[in-house]
């Protein structure tokens, strides 16, 4: 489990903080995925439907290049299925937390 409000773009006190640390940890679990299905670009690219550059892309972790609903499509077009749950938070302001198996 990755706690998002931990991550070094809240570090930065960036405003886009908990956008970039999900798209990050989304893009790394993509990452993960490829190489353990040992694809290559090309394989990627067209089980995603993305040419290869833009693979090149992803699988280097250019983040300003993806969206968050974007790397989720991504996802499904590997095969996963992507589950979200709202739930009130514990105190004070809500966290966001990427859980990835």
């Amino acid at each position: 489990m990755t706690l998002i409000s931990e991550s070094a773009f809240h570090a930065l006190g960036l405003v886009d903080a908990d956008d970039l640390a999900v798209r990050a940890e989304l893009m790394s679990t993509i990452t993960r995925i490829v190489k353990q299905r040992r694809l290559t670009d090309v394989e990627v690219g067209t089980l995603i439907d993305m040419d290869q550059p833009r693979v090149s892309a992803l699988l280097r972790g250019k983040i300003t290049k993806f969206s968050t609903a974007g790397l989720l499509k991504v996802l499904g077009d590997l095969g996963w299925d992507v589950e979200m749950r709202i739930v009130p938070a514990q105190s004070g302001k809500g966290r966001v937390h990427v859980l990835a198996a």
